[in-house]
């Protein structure tokens, strides 16, 4: 919940210059959520029904943001099949589009991704990536930090600069460690891909999108 993620930040990050407010705070959890559902797209199933042609209609939780992952049909088959479908954008908005015309009434299993929620009521991180993300946000404020005592740095005289820029430093390696232990939690290598566990075999289906008639892989 909300209330955990902001007390594991205010562990992480120890601003004896009392310089962050609470917007700052409450900015970088947003943007290290919105970095966590880049890393680990939160995936939600829905079915709709065809009204026959070449498009399906838009589940009910589609987002402005959203990309579809895939598309099954028919439901429940061993193996899963699964339909040649894309995104095309629209000036109305988003629409599916099909390979081959589906007749009215066929139901159709959609996975698409969706953002994650952090609130005081729902929250969608698993509780086991909670700890990283709180770490990601705390990385963003020690950043902030680091700024900040340069600035102060720059401005001032002798010993007293050394002092703010050796501070300035200590908090963007805080940050450093911070950003690496949140890719170190989620298995991301350096180039910022995801490394499968041993054992497992990843795959992800094509997210191709049309864009007023351009093909753009996603």
């Amino acid at each position: 919940m909300l209330t955990d993620l902001k007390k594991l930040v205010d562990g992480l990050v120890r601003d004896e210059s009392e310089r962050l407010q609470r917007t700052d705070k409450a900015t970088a959890i947003k943007l290290a959520i919105v970095r966590y559902g880049e890393d680990r797209p939160r995936h939600k199933v829905q079915d709709v029904v065809s009204t026959g042609g070449d498009t399906l209609p838009l589940p009910p939780a589609w987002e402005a943001e959203s990309e579809l992952v895939s598309a099954e049909y028919p439901i429940g088959q061993q193996p899963i099949e699964y339909l040649p479908c894309s995104i095309y954008t629209t000036p109305a908005g988003d629409t599916l589009r099909l390979g081959d015309a589906m007749s009215a009434g066929a139901e159709v299993r959609l996975t698409f991704t969706a953002a994650h929620v952090v609130t005081d009521e729902l929250d969608s991180i698993p509780v086991v990536h909670r700890e990283a993300v709180a770490a990601y946000a705390a990385a963003l404020l020690l950043e902030q930090l680091s700024a900040a005592a340069i600035n102060d740095g720059d401005s001032s005289l002798g010993a007293d600069t050394t002092d703010r820029r050796t501070k300035a430093q200590e908090y963007a390696s805080r940050a450093r460690g911070l950003k690496t232990r949140y890719a170190d939690a989620l298995g991301l290598g350096k180039d910022g891909i995801g490394q499968a566990a041993t054992g497992t075999t990843v795959s992800w289906p094509g997210r191709a999108r049309l864009t007023n008639g351009i093909r753009r892989n996603g």
